[in-house]
């Protein structure tokens, strides 16, 4: 594995390491992975990598929670995978959660066991994101050139597309097309294994495909990829006939028929596990031929994993995609950057003044900076509630690089950066996130404030905050010549007792 080079690159402008170590853990429907790395120079030596079967997506009960023994199977996984990544500094490991956690009802809970047997947070990413990731993994693990890509990555839960360019992803679409679930839904296993079952899951997939087919057609493509152990455990199927870098449509229907007539799948190299699930992805990847006309598909070794480590390393250097993202909504939504950039100077002017709690798989200044940045992003739906426009695009948009929770996040800081304030609207955090949570707020809000006439502040004020005290001190002469600012900080006054806490307006000479 080599760092891209060019305007991609992770390598310019980076900084020294806490460790040259970096791990990456994927909590998939079917499988949990672990990548640990190393930087060397320009390249990223893979120095371990682990695999489980744990199969949470086959504990999804019909009431949409995960049962006992497939969240057991998890925390035991990940307690062994702690062993491995407990030397590495937490900001140098990224854990993530796929279709099934996305999907269980139970996740909430599931993930705070979970965060605590492995040692670090884990989020909860979208379809999107998941798309966006397994893209970066495989562009940065092939060879670039001009040649337009169809990748796709066929999971236990979801399977992901991506047509892209060099490390560009240019569409990006994620459908709840899995093996285990496909397996399990259309009783894909033992003697209920029949040619009718597969057909079933196999219209069933092409009536999924429907929504991307004609858009993803009409976009194309020169080579498609197949990435995922489903698609390598495909490959060794027609080994005999495509070499085992390849998946030919000729030799999948061949594979399907042989697995109908022995009622399941039947090859030693292949784990009984793996097995057990195959048939559903077999159906899965039938319709993804037929639909999106594909002749042959070749087979990557990279996957989401690989992604998520080269997205790591941006983080720290010149290449945080969750840059781009907020850019591209500043463009998006006209917001005037110049007020923008005033209102998060002066919050973080604010916030660096506080000594407030972690708030862990969150970033306190880069989040307090974007909220900043996008507190404005609804003004071009409404001038009156644009807070609440606000929050509603940034909770449910797809932004690449960003987690649901930092989203979730991002979404409640620019909601309630002015008007009404209610603790109640942060049902999702719990009492230390929102000991975390309720200083960023407050540095934003004071900014705002500040910034009513859109103009610099050549002298800012200071912020303390004790117990849930807060004084906010102002040169005597500038509160003076200020008014309007100071009846609003009055006002400000009410509004922040609604969240238990106090300000003190002072002025000094």
């Amino acid at each position: 594995m080599t760092l891209p080079s060019g305007q991609h690159s992770a390598a310019p402008s980076m900084p020294d390491f806490d460790s040259p170590y970096f791990a990456a853990i994927d909590l998939g429907s079917n499988s949990f992975h672990m990548l640990v790395v190393r930087l060397n120079g320009d390249k990223i030596d893979i120095i371990d990598r682990e695999k489980e079967m744990v199969q949470i997506a086959r504990g999804m009960q019909a009431n949409g929670t995960l049962d006992a023994d497939a969240e057991q199977r998890a925390l035991e996984c990940l307690t062994r995978f702690s062993e491995r990544i407990r030397t590495i500094p937490n900001a140098q490991v990224r854990a993530v959660g796929t279709k099934a956690l996305r999907a269980a009802k139970n996740a909430k809970k599931f993930l705070r066991r979970a965060e605590e047997a492995l040692g670090t947070s884990v989020q909860i990413i979208s379809g999107y994101e998941e798309a966006r990731l397994v893209y970066t993994g495989l562009s940065n693990t092939v060879t670039n050139d001009d040649h337009q890509r169809l990748v796709i990555d066929i999971g236990g839960g979801s399977t992901e597309f991506v047509i892209g360019k060099s490390y560009d992803a240019i569409m990006l679409e994620s459908l709840p097309l899995g093996c285990v679930t496909y397996s399990e839904s259309f009783r894909l296993r033992d003697d209920t294994l029949t040619a009718a079952s597969m057909k079933r899951a196999y219209l069933a997939a092409c009536n999924e495909l429907e929504a991307i087919r004609k858009n993803y057609l009409r976009k194309g493509w020169d080579i498609a990829y197949g990435t995922s152990g489903t698609m390598r455990a495909i490959a060794e199927l027609v080994a005999e006939r495509d070499g085992g870098a390849v998946i030919t449509k000729e030799s999948l229907e061949a594979v399907i028929q042989q697995v109908i007539k022995d009622g399941g799948v039947n090859n030693d190299a292949i784990t009984k596990l793996r097995q057990d699930v195959l048939p559903g992805g077999l159906a899965v990847l039938q319709a993804i031929f037929d639909e999106l006309k594909l002749s042959t598909i070749h087979v990557a070794n990279a996957t989401l994993k690989e992604g998520l480590v080269y997205d790591t390393i941006g983080r720290f250097s010149d290449h945080d995609s969750r840059v781009a993202t907020i850019a591209q909504l500043k463009q998006r939504y006209e917001i005037d950057d110049d007020q923008a950039q005033r209102v998060s100077k002066t919050a973080l002017s604010l916030w660096q003044q506080l000594d407030a709690p972690d708030l862990p798989g969150v970033s306190r200044t880069k989040i307090l900076r974007w909220a900043a940045e996008l507190h404005e992003i609804g003004l071009s739906i409404s001038h009156t509630g644009f807070h609440h426009h606000g929050y509603y695009i940034l909770r449910h948009s797809d932004l690449a690089g960003f987690g649901r929770y930092e989203q979730y996040i991002l979404a409640n800081l620019v909601r309630s950066h002015r008007k009404k304030l209610s603790l109640i609207r942060f049902d999702e955090l719990d009492k230390h996130a929102v000991a975390a949570f309720v200083p960023l707020l407050l540095c934003l809000r004071l900014s705002v404030k500040l910034h009513r006439h859109r103009e610099d502040i050549e002298e800012l004020p200071s912020l303390s905050i004790k117990d849930k005290k807060i004084v906010l001190t102002f040169n005597q002469d500038w509160l003076d010549a200020h008014p309007l600012t100071q009846s609003g900080l009055e006002q400000e006054i009410s509004s922040l007792k609604n969240i238990g806490l106090e300000l003190q307006v002072k002025g000094v000479q």
